[in-house]
Parts: structure tokens; sequence; C-alpha cells
């Protein structure tokens, strides 16, 4: 725990900006800086830091002006750059991504389910109707220009309890997409406990990526994610992970997601009882129903050491294996900004399993945020979407902007009342994560 502590601690930093120029140090190190807008990284002259203005997590914004020397000059010139690798996070309206709730029932009763605490969205729903789901996906998928992906997402309660539905309805998009070169891709989360022999034969059939959710070791998870009847749901989930790897190779990515809310913030241990499968990634995900500020400031203070051990167990692609930063990664390698947290409304939607049509899986039951049923989308509700985040939001003079997106528009509602005023823990553990990714961005170039 010492040697924990001792990792912590080197990410306690320093924040320093001047307009789209964000700047970090710990200890003794050069600052090392972003270009908020280009998405730049480089070290900093510790003359230039002085020159910079202080500002924290929570303000975002510079206190002072410039100081004047010669190397505010330089800084002054890069602020003013255009790059013209950097590209554009704008989206253009076209659905090109969907889930759908294959059932609304579930088999466990996780303590933090945002499904109603049962899968069900308060409207349990045995199986979707396949007859009335396929005119849906055909309506979408003649809307998609030739040469253009589409992908959809297999989500409950727990779709593994109809598996048929996952296998017809992909089988029906291979089938509408074929000579057209649109690739097709598919993804089912799964509670793990029920990869039986037609659960695998259906996700190697279409090569799903498998999302199992899992909280880690026994002794956590069994609290966290329990069967109905109340007992421990682990050493079945192990099972069905273990069979999943034996046939990895005919799947696409297998990734393993544990949500951490105020009961569970043991993310460390989540991290080493994860080592031991044979799989592409981790998901830690906070928890969209937590919004105290001592669970989110222990949320990235787990983060942040488990960003050590990965570093610290195999560099760079060990630490890639963790999404959160093999996103931010992929951001600064590709200089590629994003506008908007998620495509809810312009590049994607949600389908229950009634065939209602929402923006985001968490509105499912909201008749507010319904924006379709069948083949009928509502394009004046969605117009209102059109606009980035960043700019409905109010995000333009925030230096995480561009790697954000703007923030989640469900968390912002939960916490603010509305989707569009920002949440300020969500911002500020936002902001911190993105500083450390920094700052290991650098490190893994320099070695390099």
């Amino acid at each position: 725990m010492f040697g924990l502590l001792i990792a912590y601690l080197s990410y306690v930093m320093e924040l320093r900006r001047h307009k789209d120029i964000i700047a970090f140090k710990t200890g003794g190190s050069l600052p090392v800086a972003l270009h908020a807008r280009n998405l730049e990284v480089a070290e900093l002259s510790n003359e230039a830091w002085e020159s910079m203005s202080v500002v924290d997590l929570a303000s975002s914004n510079p206190m002072t002006e410039l100081v004047e020397n010669e190397a505010s000059q330089t800084l002054k010139l890069w602020n003013l750059e255009q790059n013209s690798e950097t590209k554009s996070g704008q989206l253009s309206f076209g659905i090109r991504s969907i889930t759908l709730n294959v059932t609304q029932i579930c088999n466990l009763h996780c303590t933090y389910c945002a499904a109603g605490g049962d899968g069900t969205f308060g409207d349990p729903q045995t199986k979707i109707s396949v007859e009335k789901t396929l005119p849906q996906i055909k309506f979408l998928l003649e809307k998609i220009p030739v040469g253009e992906s589409f992908h959809i997402t297999f989500l409950g309660g727990e779709p593994l309890l109809y598996p048929e539905a996952i296998e017809l309805i992909a089988e029906y998009v291979n089938l509408m997409t074929a000579g057209r070169k649109i690739s097709t891709t598919f993804s089912v989360v799964t509670n793990g406990t029920l990869i039986n022999d037609k659960a695998l034969q259906v996700l190697t059939k279409i090569k799903s990526n498998v999302s199992i959710s899992i909280d880690g070791p026994a002794e956590i998870n069994d609290k966290t994610r329990p069967q109905r009847n109340g007992k421990g749901s682990t050493a079945t989930v192990i099972e069905g992970i273990q069979k999943l790897t034996a046939v990895k190779d005919q799947l696409g990515r297998l990734i393993l997601h544990a949500v951490f809310s105020k009961e569970n913030m043991q993310i460390t241990k989540a991290y080493e009882f994860f080592g031991q499968f044979n799989v592409d990634y981790y998901e830690f995900t906070y928890s969209v129903d937590t919004s105290d500020e001592s669970s989110s400031a222990m949320y990235n203070e787990q983060m942040k050491l488990v960003a050590d051990l990965a570093y610290a167990r195999g560099g760079e692609k060990e630490l890639r294996k963790i999404t959160l930063f093999d996103r931010y990664f992929n951001a600064l390698d590709n200089q590629q900004q994003t506008e908007n947290y998620c495509g809810a409304g312009k590049s994607y939607l949600m389908i229950d399993a009634r065939n209602q049509v929402y923006t985001c899986p968490w509105e499912v039951g909201n008749k507010k945020d319904q924006v379709g049923t069948g083949s009928f989308i509502d394009t004046e509700k969605l117009e209102e979407l059109a606009k980035p985040l960043i700019e409905k939001n109010n995000c333009q003079t925030c230096w995480a902007r561009f790697m954000c997106g703007g923030g989640c528009m469900f968390i912002h509602k939960s916490k603010t009342g509305s989707k569009h005023q920002k949440d300020l823990n969500f911002c500020i553990r936002t902001r911190d994560l993105i500083s450390t990714t920094i700052l290991l961005y650098k490190k893994s170039r320099v070695a390099c």
C-alpha cells in the first residue's frame, strides 16, 4: 500500500494556463503542456511555466494575464497556431450506431442498476419483437451511404436471455448490407452468467465484441451484482469469461466492465483481479447515480493508482488496455477533436424492447425524451440536438473541451436538472483524468 501511495502522490500536480495552452507540473520535472485546440503535447521550459496563470480543476480559466518575457512570446505564437493536421470533431446527422434492448428483464439484481433497479427500466419486457425490429433496422440502413459503417450494441436487461433475437437481427443486417460496402459490427453487453452453447454459437457467428460486467473478485462482486435470490454470481461469471476466452479468436474485442459507486471504489482490486483473464480491455466506469464529491475524488485517486500499476507492469501497451486511457491516447495520436461526448440524436439512437426510440440508454421509459416509435423518427426533436455539445453546454472556454466533448447529458441532468447545465464533479473528474493522461502520454512518447 505504501508503494501505491507514492505512485498516487507522483500525480499531485500544479496547473497553469495561457488561453488554449494548459500546462501540468509534478515535482521537479519539466512542465508538460497541451494545446487544447490542436491536441498537441510538448514539454515547456520553466521560464514559460512561470509566465503562465495558475488555474485549478474547478475553475479551469486563468486568473491573471501572461507575464511578459522571452518564453511567453513563444507561448503566444504557439497558442495562435492552427494545425492543419487536427481533425474536426463536428458530427453531421446520420445514424451509424444503435443500441437495442432485446430484453428488459434480468437474472441479476445489481445494487447500482440504473435500469429501474432490475433491468426493466420500469417497464418489464421479456423479448423484443423481431418482426417489429427488422423494419426499423431497414429504415435506418437505407439511409446509410455506400462505404460507411453501422454498429449495433445488444443490451438488456440481460440480452443473452434472448440470443435468438441477436442472431436473427445480426443476420438481417449482414444481408441488407451485402454488396453495399457497408461495414457492420456488433457488440453484446452481458452479465456473463449465461454463456452457454447457444450463446457461444451466436457470439462467434457474428464475431461480436463482448463486454462482461463484473466489479472485481467475489468478495466485492457478490455484493454489488447478486443474483435475484441474493446469492453471489461471481463463480458463474468467471466460468463464462473462461468460455469466452477459449473462443477469443472467433470474437471481436473482449472487455471486462466494472462500475464503481459510493459503496465500492476498489478499482485497484478489480484491476489486479482482471489481470488473470486473457481479455483485450478493461473498462472502469463511474456510476451515473453517484454524485457526491468525496466519491468522485476517490474514483480519480483509484484510477491514478491503476494507471501507475498498469504502466509499471507493461508501459503504454498495458495502460491502454484501460479503455479511458486508450480513448484519450487515440485522440492525441490522431489529433482528433471531440465536440460531442456521445452521438446521441446525431449518429446514435436507442431502441427499447417495445421498439420505442430514444437518444440515450438511460432515458428509456422517459416519454419526454422519446424521439420515435417503430420507423417514425421525430426530426424536430432531433433538430434540438444538432448543435455540438461543447456549444450547447457552454464549454467553449474549457481547456479540456476537445477531449471531453461537453460531458454526458444524462449525468448533467440527473445532477443539475438540465442536460446542458454541467455537473461540476463530472467536469473536475474529467479534467483530472485528462491531466493524468497528458503526463502519461508524454512519458510514453519520451520513452519511445
